[in-house]
């Protein structure tokens, strides 16, 4: 999948008022897992080509997921929930990032 696409797919995920995205649903303390593997699919088909320079908006879209991610776990903590679903998505992301923007 190419960024500009992926932008779009990923704007979709994040929508919060309808909650028809994942990461909005996720606000509401609810982890939807076909939603997250419409995140994975996402992630998992883009591709940037060697030494191409990042959309700015594609950048805004993934670099704070895994944040975002990470300050539901407090809510599901403090609500007693069981958080290994979450924290198994939160490591996919990461990594699957990382392996997308590269490292220093």
């Amino acid at each position: 999948m190419d960024v500009l696409t992926a932008i779009q797919s990923l704007e979709k995920e994040w929508d919060t008022v309808q909650e028809i995205g994942f990461f909005g649903e996720l606000e509401s303390r609810s982890f939807n897992a076909a939603k997250f593997k419409r995140v994975q699919d996402i992630l998992k088909s883009i591709e940037v080509p060697e030494g191409e320079n990042l959309d700015k908006r594609f950048v805004e879209v993934v670099w704070f997921m895994p944040t975002f991610m990470r300050w539901q776990q407090d809510g599901w903590r403090i609500d007693g929930k069981d958080t290994k679903q979450l924290d198994e998505a939160i490591s996919y992301v990461e990594q699957r990032l990382t392996t997308i923007l590269g490292l220093p």
